[in-house]
């Protein structure tokens, strides 16, 4: 019986098919995986990131993603999701705020932030900011009249606010504030308060505030900071992103950022760059396992897997010259 050669190309696509859907069956997946991993790296260590991609094409496609892509009203919302979530879960925590936060990280950055010269021009800046005097000496003022008030005697109290005329008191009441403004200003602009012995006395502050504050549960956080806050506070975030995102300067940088990238490891091979990111073929082989399984498993069992395969095939085997070689046997 002579068979046709569009009969032999059908069984060999159903042939190549099988084979291919055997090799990539869950007891073989393993082997499979380790195998083609190895393979792709061996033929990329031969290779660097200029070999492959220009600078160029990395631009267009970051500022497509930061700049020109819509981002959808869902992101925010989603986010609002995921933040309430994360805030009960803290929340709902015995955990105490030292468990949390180490204070040797709090003193790194409070270190760091005294060490900082914009720091110590900002505090010298606030010296002299008119707002912020003004509401140190206020409080210092209700500080010193509700010590009076409740250190004195009320019979003594009352006999004064009877004798007193009202001009003096305004006056008295006057004469305090300028004061209190004038000693805040001269005390926050002196270059004494900002000398290192006395932000090393500040820092000893902090900490003892810290080991205080660090022995709290972080449920008493919610006191603090509700979930709402932190919605908020991101959409600001977010909405302040929405508008820089499309300026000369965002994509200016976003263009240093990526040529300088491939200043550093445009000519490192691919291998070693990996590698230099913290991506070893541990990681890979250890993702590729867990992921790659059950996904093939998946669209076999709905008989995509096969379907793909004979939409990409197909056409090699119904082609004239497939069914011409064949012909020729």
């Amino acid at each position: 019986m002579t068979i046709s050669p569009r009969e032999t190309a059908n069984r060999l696509l159903d042939g190549l098919v099988d084979y291919l859907l055997a090799r990539l069956e869950p007891a073989q997946m393993q082997g499979f995986i380790e195998a083609e991993l190895d393979f792709v790296l061996g033929k990329a260590a031969g290779y660097t990131l200029n070999d492959w991609v220009t600078p160029e094409q990395i631009q267009q496609t970051a500022r497509k993603y930061a700049s020109e892509m819509d981002i959808s009203g869902a992101i925010p919302e989603l986010v609002g999701d995921m933040v309430e979530e994360f805030y009960q879960q803290a929340m709902d925590s015995d955990r105490l705020v030292a468990d949390v936060v180490d204070e040797d990280v709090i003193m790194a950055l409070l270190d760091k932030v005294l060490e900082i010269p914009l720091s110590r021009q900002s505090m010298a800046w606030l010296g002299r900011n008119p707002v912020l005097l003004a509401l140190l000496a206020g409080g210092a003022q209700m500080g010193i009249k509700t010590l009076l008030h409740q250190g004195m005697p009320a019979a003594l109290r009352d006999q004064l606010s009877r004798r007193l005329p009202e001009r003096w008191v305004n006056s008295l009441d006057t004469r305090m504030q300028d004061w209190l403004l004038r000693r805040t200003e001269q005390l926050l602009s002196d270059p004494w308060l900002y000398r290192d012995e006395n932000l090393d006395e500040l820092r000893e502050l902090v900490l003892v505030g810290w080991q205080d504050f660090s022995q709290r549960p972080v449920a008493e956080l919610r006191e603090l900071l509700s979930s709402e806050d932190i919605q908020e506070l991101f959409v600001i975030g977010f909405e302040y992103w929405r508008e820089l995102r499309h300026t000369d300067y965002f994509n200016g940088l976003l263009d240093s950022g990526v040529k300088a990238f491939f200043d550093k490891y445009g000519e490192m091979g691919l291998v070693e760059l990996l590698e230099e990111l913290g991506v070893t073929r541990t990681l890979m082989l250890d993702d590729a396992r867990r992921f790659a399984p059950p996904i093939i498993e998946k669209l076999r069992q709905e008989g995509l897997l096969e379907e793909w395969l004979r939409r990409h095939l197909g056409g090699f085997f119904e082609a004239e010259e497939t069914l011409q070689l064949l012909s020729e046997q």
